[in-house]
């Protein structure tokens, strides 16, 4: 995934956290932001209760695959933050693809949806 598109500072995490609007699933949660400017930024958070630093990092980059491969289809203007639950341990990479898929779809994200 392209630098451009992630969020860097712990206050931009905070504001969203504040903020945003919540969808939910078994193994992962989305909070969604607008944002002003015609971008799209995301954050990816995985907890110590999820595991070690191996499996946090995987998890991680499991998220950052599954979101790139969908940022051409979704609206800009958008900051979303991913908060990894204890279930994705177990879950497959094909699994939280259509996770993510079915949390940006709830939140009205995609392209021509409203």
């Amino acid at each position: 995934m392209n630098r451009k598109y992630s969020l860097k500072k712990n206050r931009d995490f905070q504001y969203i956290y504040r903020r945003g609007k919540t969808k939910g699933s078994k193994i992962m949660l989305m909070l969604f932001l607008p944002n002003r400017s015609n971008t799209i930024k995301v954050g990816f958070c995985v907890s110590k209760k999820v595991g070690k630093a191996v499996v946090r990092n995987l998890i991680k980059r499991r998220l950052k695959d599954a979101f790139r491969q969908e940022i051409p289809k979704l609206k800009s203007g958008v900051r979303i933050v991913f908060v990894a639950r204890e279930a994705i341990v177990k879950s497959s990479y094909k699994e939280i693809q259509s996770t993510v898929r079915y949390l940006l779809r709830k939140s009205n994200l995609y392209l021509g949806e409203e």
